[in-house]
Parts: C-alpha cells; sequence; structure tokens
C-alpha cells in the first residue's frame, strides 16, 4: 500500500514537472516577443520625438544637435525664428523693390522650440518631449548622437540602441515591484533568466535612426 501510495505521488509530481516545463516552453517565446515588442514602440516613439527635435534645431541652428543634452536643453528652453512679412507687393513690383520703399516691412518672433515639434509631426506627443533623451527601462542611459559630414556638405546623424539596451532588465516588465508573492514565484519558474535566451535574442534585432554614410533620418522600424 505504501508502495504504491509514493508511487502515484510520484507520478503525480512528475505529471506537475512535464506540464510546467511545456507551459513553460510554450509561454517563454510569447513573453519575450510581448516584451521587445512593448520595448520597441517606447524607443520607437522617443526616437521620433528626438528626430522632430533634430530637424526643428537644425533649422534654427544650421547644424544638428551633436549630443542628447545639448537636445535637451533646446527643447526645454530654445526657441525658434519665426519671420513674418507685413503689408503687400504692389503688383509688377519685385519684392526688394517692395522692401525698398516701404510696402513690405519683416519681423521676427520667437517661438517655444517645443511647440514647433509638437506642429511639424503629428506623431509626436507632448509627454514624449519630457523624456525622450532615456532609453526605456534602462536606469537612465540616454541616447548617445553621432554626427558626420559626407560629401563635404552634408551633416548627417546616428543613433543606435542595442539588444542589449532594448531588453535591458526584462524581469522588471515581467513581474510590477508591487507584484505579489504567487506573482513572482509563478514569474519565476517561468520566466527566470529569459532575457539572457539566445535561442529567443537571435529572433530581434537592434533599433537605430539616421545614418553616417547617407543624408537620411529614417529608423530600422521604417
Amino acid at each position: 500500500m505504501k508502495v504504491q501510495t509514493i508511487f502515484r505521488i510520484l507520478l503525480i509530481v512528475i505529471v506537475l514537472v512535464l506540464s510546467v516545463l511545456a507551459f513553460r516552453s510554450i509561454m517563454r517565446p510569447e513573453k519575450f516577443k510581448l516584451v521587445y515588442t512593448e520595448r520597441e514602440t517606447e524607443i520607437r516613439n522617443r526616437l521620433i520625438t528626438l528626430r522632430a527635435a533634430q530637424q526643428v534645431y537644425k533649422i534654427e541652428n544650421k547644424t544638428y544637435a551633436d549630443n542628447i543634452d545639448k537636445l535637451v536643453d533646446f527643447v526645454k528652453n530654445g526657441s525658434v525664428t519665426i519671420v513674418k512679412l507685413n503689408g503687400s507687393i504692389p503688383e509688377g513690383m519685385s519684392e526688394a523693390d517692395a522692401f525698398a520703399k516701404g510696402f513690405i516691412t519683416k519681423t521676427e518672433e520667437k517661438y517655444p522650440a517645443s511647440k514647433k515639434i509638437l506642429e511639424i509631426d503629428q506623431n509626436v506627443k507632448e509627454i514624449n518631449l519630457k523624456n525622450f533623451q532615456f532609453i526605456p527601462e534602462n536606469d537612465g542611459k540616454k541616447f548617445s548622437i553621432q554626427i558626420a559630414t559626407i560629401h563635404n556638405t552634408f551633416q548627417v546623424y546616428r543613433i543606435d540602441v542595442t539588444l542589449d539596451e532594448v531588453l535591458s532588465n526584462m524581469d522588471r516588465s515581467i513581474t510590477p515591484e508591487d507584484a505579489n508573492f504567487l506573482t513572482r514565484g509563478r514569474n519565476f519558474i517561468l520566466y527566470n533568466g529569459l532575457e539572457k535566451e539566445k535561442q529567443y535574442r537571435i529572433l530581434y534585432k537592434p533599433m537605430w535612426m539616421g545614418s553616417l554614410t547617407e543624408a537620411v533620418t529614417t529608423g530600422s522600424w521604417e
């Protein structure tokens, strides 16, 4: 009787372990994909904001910002110059003559850089202007801007986000800090070490925006 009872208990344990392993093998790649997709979306949104900021920065300064802190300061405190023409040009008169004779005048106004950024790109959200310099879930690490000049004429820039940076601190995304004991235990069993799983990592790519060899500002998602 005792032998049969022990055998049944062992059988139940084996079935449970196999069930957990089977469920684990199904859930791990799905969870990896979910976390990557969420991170990719957030990084993309911040890079889009950064790109719009660079565009406006160049309009005002005739060059791209060569580091992220300079760009952040411009977004928060900078302005762009808006030129307005007052009056009208009489028919048959050139603009230069109209200026010379006082038919039209030119005034310059300062306009907040942040508002200009929101105007030129509808994909940029105001909330993104507050934290676009940080790579999500990387403990305050900022994007790094590389600058180059091609054909001795065009200034270009590129921003790279490694796969390690995209996936950094994956456990935080899987198990929130306020998760209860049971959730933490379940997630540890199912997803422990997921961030370093090479079989899943090879399915995904790092992210980037811009180029150091071409005059483009497209991103890896485009």
